[in-house]
């Protein structure tokens, strides 16, 4: 499971690095990847919040039951 997250991790960073280059060589470049940069950055935001909900869940599970 690691080498999956570390694979998409640096495909992710791969990838918008391909877009802040794309962008400094012209719009006409660019105008195909848009759709591919806002669905990366929609799973990305996706992925966090489910991460930090998963986290608060995990944390949540060793809370003291006696204080309810």
């Amino acid at each position: 499971m690691d080498n999956v997250l570390t694979n998409w991790l640096l495909a992710l960073v791969a990838a918008l690095l391909a877009i802040l280059v794309l962008d400094t060589t012209g719009a006409e470049f660019l105008s195909p990847l848009e759709p591919i940069a806002t669905v990366l950055s929609l799973v990305t935001f996706l992925t966090f919040v489910i991460a930090t909900g998963a986290f608060f869940v995990y944390t949540a599970s060793f809370r003291d039951g006696a204080d309810s």
